[in-house]
C-alpha cells in the first residue's frame, strides 16, 4: 500500500463528501482550496510561540510556493515544524490491520484503501478528486500538495505529532464502545460501493477531537518554545482549546 494512504488529511475528504451535489466553485472557495496565499495564525502563553499554518492537500501552485517560503523562513528563525500525517501504527498481523481499516471505513464512511491507490487527492487527467469526477475542475489549475513542503528527513526540525489509526480506533472504542463489524462490513471489499449509517459524534471524535488532544499534548511536552503547526484549518480551535485546559494563558494573538 502506498505511503500516501498513511498521510491522509481528513478534512479534504470531508469537503469532498459534502460537496458532491454543490456548486464546485462555492465548495472549493469554502474549503479555501483556491487561496494563493497562506493566512497565518498565532498562539502564545507568553513563553511558547506557536505559528499555525493551515494546510490542505490540493490547491493552486502559488499557495504551496507561499507555504514553502514561509516554512523555510520559520525554520531559519529557529522554529520546529510539527506536521500532520496519520499512519497505520503497530499491528500484530494482517488480520488486525484489515480490521482497523474496515472499522475506519465504518466510522468515517471513507474507503481509505481505495483512495490510497490514486497518485494523490487530485487526478488532473481524469478531473477527479479522490475518484469523484467534477465537471469543469480543470479550469481551476489545481495541484496536489508537493512532497517537498515538509523535509521529513530532518527529524530534528520536522516532527510528525499526529495519531495513528490504531490509536484513534482504540480511543473511539474506549469512548463509545466496541465498533462491531457486520457481515456487510466484512463482505464489502475495499473499492466497492459502500454505505453505512455513521455515528456523527464518533466520526467527529475520530477526525478531529482525539487528534487535537494528542497534538496539544505534544506542544505541552515540547523541547522547543518556537513551533510551527502544519495542520488543516479546522484543527486550530480544537488545539487552542486543549492548550487552554492545561494553561489558561494560551491565547490567539495578532502577532508574536
Amino acid at each position: 500500500m502506498k505511503s500516501y494512504f498513511l498521510k491522509m488529511n481528513f478534512y479534504i475528504l470531508f469537503f469532498v463528501s459534502v460537496s458532491l451535489s454543490s456548486c464546485l466553485k462555492i465548495a472549493l472557495t469554502q474549503a479555501h482550496i483556491l487561496e494563493k496565499n497562506i493566512s497565518v495564525k498565532y498562539i502564545t502563553n507568553g513563553n511558547t510561540k506557536i505559528v499555525f499554518i493551515p494546510m490542505h492537500h490540493i490547491g493552486v501552485k502559488e499557495f504551496y510556493e507561499d507555504a514553502k517560503n514561509k516554512i523555510d523562513s520559520f525554520v531559519t528563525s529557529g522554529y520546529t515544524i510539527y506536521f500532520e500525517g496519520v499512519k497505520m501504527g503497530e499491528v500484530r498481523d494482517s488480520l488486525q490491520k484489515d480490521s482497523i481499516l474496515r472499522k475506519t471505513r465504518k466510522v468515517t464512511g471513507v474507503d481509505f484503501v481505495a483512495a490510497s491507490k490514486t497518485n494523490g487527492y487530485l487526478d488532473t487527467i481524469n478531473n477527479t478528486i479522490l475518484g469523484k469526477k467534477f465537471k469543469g475542475l480543470s479550469k481551476y489549475k489545481l495541484v496536489n500538495q508537493p512532497r517537498g513542503i515538509v523535509n521529513k528527513s530532518d527529524t530534528l526540525k520536522y516532527k510528525n505529532v499526529d495519531a495513528t489509526y490504531v490509536q484513534i480506533i482504540a480511543a473511539c472504542e474506549n469512548k463509545f464502545g466496541p465498533i462491531i463489524l457486520s457481515e456487510y462490513d466484512m463482505k464489502t471489499n475495499f473499492g466497492e460501493k459502500y454505505k453505512s449509517k455513521k455515528n456523527k459524534e464518533m466520526k467527529k471524535y475520530f477526525l478531529a477531537d482525539f487528534r487535537n488532544t494528542l497534538i496539544a499534548d505534544s506542544i505541552l511536552k515540547k523541547t522547543s518554545n518556537k513551533i510551527v503547526l502544519l495542520f488543516g484549518a479546522k484543527h486550530f480551535d480544537g488545539i487552542l482549546e486543549n492548550l487552554k485546559k492545561s494553561d489558561k494563558e494560551y491565547k490567539e494573538v495578532e502577532k508574536l
